[in-house]
């Protein structure tokens, strides 16, 4: 299992940004994950506070490629879901926090695990748990001084648009993960009205998603 956790942690950083899919509205969930892969899109996260959350995750997951996109999930509280989340297809879980057993029954299942920190105390818990990865977790509590110290790769989660996104990685961030400001404003809504995702959201991911293979590229 160890190697695969590896394995899936390097997939993660090839990616460079986490697509962050929140929202109460399934059927625009999984549309939307599916658009994004098509943008080059290749790490998508489904929050577990969305509604029919781990049926998005099970879709995106068979109708994906596993080989070149990874499928995850957020907002976990409760380590007894992780067994769910592997079932579903999930490869990745992130926590806003970090739960008791999360990291160690992650690892057993062969999932990433990427326990949220707040704060220095947060980081060396999630490292002694044995976290691979961590989740900067809201990205503005740290000072951007203090991320030169840690070892561990790290993650920013909270408040990150695409003007801010290549500023984190060029600091050293090992991925970053973008909810609304990538995946668009309308996931809650109820209705079929998109307008604002077609004509200002869309672009500026496809540009994002553009920009990160052209990096990669240069690299």
């Amino acid at each position: 299992m160890v190697e695969l956790v590896d394995s899936k942690l390097q997939r993660l950083r090839s990616a460079g940004v986490i697509a962050i899919l929140r929202g109460t509205n399934p059927e625009r969930l999984l549309e939307r994950g599916l658009e994004l892969a098509e943008m080059g899109c290749t790490a998508i996260e489904v929050t577990l506070d969305s509604p029919n959350a781990l049926e998005v995750v099970e879709h995106l997951h068979k109708r994906l490629s596993h080989s070149e996109i990874m499928i995850g999930v957020g907002t976990l509280l409760d380590s007894s879901q992780i067994q769910d989340c592997a079932a579903a297809g999930a490869e990745f879980v992130l926590s806003p926090t970090n739960p008791e057993h999360m990291i160690e029954r992650c690892h057993a299942e062969g999932l990433l695990a990427i326990p949220g920190v707040a704060n220095p105390h947060d980081l060396r818990r999630a490292i002694e748990d044995g976290a691979k990865v961590v989740k900067l977790f809201p990205a503005s509590n740290w000072e951007l001084e203090n991320l030169d110290l840690i070892e561990t790769p790290w993650i920013p989660v909270g408040g990150i648009d695409c003007q801010t996104a290549f500023k984190w990685l060029q600091r050293g961030a090992f991925c970053i993960g973008m909810g609304a400001n990538l995946c668009g404003s309308d996931l809650n809504d109820p209705v079929g009205n998109s307008d604002i995702w077609m004509g200002i959201e869309r672009p500026i991911a496809r540009d994002m998603f553009m920009e990160l293979q052209r990096c990669h590229t240069d690299t």
